[in-house]
């Protein structure tokens, strides 16, 4: 392989400037030490980059000085941010979209952004995560998973009664707080499920219809089963068990189950025919 070449081309320094900027934004995320959000933006950045290297024989790389000049500025924008703000929530969600964005017009220019619309809405997805779990927020779902958590112990033959968000039981009681309610397992499904009608798209409107109501089915149901759980161990009054399940690598273990639940109902679902494969560029040019 001769190197000199490919320091010429201008693909190699793209695909160098989109990895910097990657590693950047998951540094930014591992340093607010939050799993959840770091997982699913390495997940996205994954996605995205699956996408672009499918993809990467029919991209036309047509830019001019206009677009470069923007492209440049958008870079050198991200730079200064980090610089003067590397804990700022919105170089966070907001630093892929806008390097994405700025290496398309380095890229293809104005025209030619069209192409890169699929890692473009992954992390426009990512960019109004924030706002979507405002959202969540605000319809307030304790209710429901406290209503799901009784059910789920009523039919487990454990003695609770309801009361608003509060699960009573014969020597305790449990508050189902907003942050319990499953917002957080909801919004992650979610974007999982984006993805995969990215990744895999399906033929038929209500089958994509379907993997988000699945998605967001799922991550309730399995989120009212911590639920119940945590009301069990607090009744037991094994403290550490219930801090395990409520805010300890037990919390991760449910949205790992979530996960692995919805993975194989698309599976189950849509997967299992050979005729489904991911998106790739030979499909398109088919």
């Amino acid at each position: 392989m001769d190197w000199s070449e490919k320091l010429r081309e201008p693909k190699f320094w793209l695909l160098a400037i989109a990895a910097a900027v990657a590693a950047v934004h998951l540094t930014l995320l591992s340093r607010a030490d939050n799993s959840d959000i770091f997982a699913t933006s390495f997940l996205f950045w994954l996605a995205a980059g699956s996408l672009i290297w499918d993809h990467r024989d029919t991209y036309k790389l047509d830019s001019s000085l206009t677009p470069s000049l923007v492209g440049v500025g958008l870079l050198g924008l991200i730079l200064i941010r980090i610089s003067f703000a590397p804990n700022s929530a919105s170089s966070a969600w907001l630093l892929p979209l806008i390097a994405t964005l700025s290496l398309g017009l380095l890229a293809s220019g104005f025209r030619g952004l069209g192409q890169y619309w699929k890692p473009l809405v992954i992390f426009s997805l990512l960019a109004i995560y924030p706002l979507l779990k405002l959202t969540l927020q605000a319809i307030d779902l304790s209710e429901l998973t406290a209503m799901a958590a009784a059910f789920n112990l009523s039919y487990l033959g454990f003695p609770v009664q309801r009361q608003g968000v509060f699960l009573v039981m014969p020597s305790s009681r449990v508050e189902v707080y907003g942050a319990c309610s499953g917002i957080q397992s909801i919004l992650q499904l979610l974007c999982i499920a984006v993805l995969f009608l990215l990744m895999f798209p399906l033929k038929h409107r209500w089958q994509a219809a379907l993997t988000v109501v699945a998605a967001v089915v799922i991550a309730f149901v399995v989120n009212a089963l911590r639920v119940a759980l945590m009301a069990i161990l607090n009744n037991a009054g094994d403290k550490n068990a219930f801090d395990y399940w409520h805010l300890g690598q037990g919390s991760l273990i449910f949205s790992a189950i979530a996960v692995f639940v919805f993975g194989l109902f698309c599976w189950l679902a849509f997967l299992r025919s050979p005729s489904q494969k991911p998106d790739s560029g030979a499909q398109e040019n088919a």
